[in-house]
């Protein structure tokens, strides 16, 4: 039975990848990590692993612990990153390089573990580095929450940050002056747009998965367990 259900979900994801059209056609559509872009369920357009030209960066370091509100952000000893590269999904402008035309927005809750206001959001986000964007730019705000698993309200300003060039570097947004509180208990969503500004039109950019989006499955077939990276949620800290 478990069988039959993964095969169906194989299908569906087939037809969204062909549906992509010169967007997984630009790479191999697979959903291993040695593949390249996966489309999902609902049309959301996922990277594959990193293979850009830029070489990976050193693991990036969040600021003091005391200030956090919330973080994903968690070191795997294995790769000494505290993110995943192998996952994640796009954050595009309408004149990105890998799918022209398309817009893609990115948006993650999370629950505020302390009543503060909000001075910096810290991102798995980095260029893509396939192909050469015109632009690095995109725009951070914080939403509340409206109960149906999508974001509500802005509140507070929303402030602009850049994709660095590779992973395992962070992109940070800065809200030192934007007005945003949050309060313990309470869930918010980080929220990543891109505008048709100049400097954001062109943003081809990922939103690297947190480590502890793997989700390997096993269907007792004798192969044992097959590691798949989910590609959400994203690698972010609040604080």
């Amino acid at each position: 039975m478990r069988e039959k259900i993964f095969n169906r979900t194989l299908f569906c994801l087939c037809a969204v990848i062909m549906a992509c059209g010169t967007a997984a056609n630009a790479q191999s559509p697979a959903s291993s990590p040695a593949g390249g872009p996966i489309a999902q369920a609902g049309g959301k357009i996922a990277s594959g692993p990193y293979q850009g030209k830029a070489p990976m960066a050193p693991m990036a370091a969040p600021d003091a612990v005391d200030a956090v509100i919330y973080s994903n952000l968690t070191v795997d000893t294995c790769t000494g990153c505290n993110y995943s590269s192998q996952n994640g999904y796009f954050i595009l402008g309408p004149s990105n390089c890998f799918a022209p035309g398309a817009t893609q927005w990115i948006a993650y809750p999370f629950v505020a573990g302390r009543t503060q206001a909000v001075t910096r959001v810290s991102l798995s986000i980095t260029d893509y580095g396939v192909c050469v964007s015109t632009s690095k730019r995109f725009t951070v705000a914080i939403y509340t929450d409206n109960c149906a698993n999508v974001p509500d309200t802005q509140i507070g300003l929303s402030v602009i940050a850049q994709a660095p060039a590779a992973p395992c570097a962070l992109a940070s947004a800065n809200f030192g002056a934007a007005g945003v509180s949050v309060a313990a208990g309470t869930k918010y969503w980080v929220v990543v747009t891109t505008s048709t500004a100049p400097t954001q039109m062109g943003t081809t950019a990922v939103w690297w998965m947190a480590n502890s989006a793997y989700a390997p499955f096993n269907l007792n077939d004798g192969n044992g367990w097959i590691n798949f990276p989910d590609g959400a949620p994203g690698g972010f800290q609040v604080q």
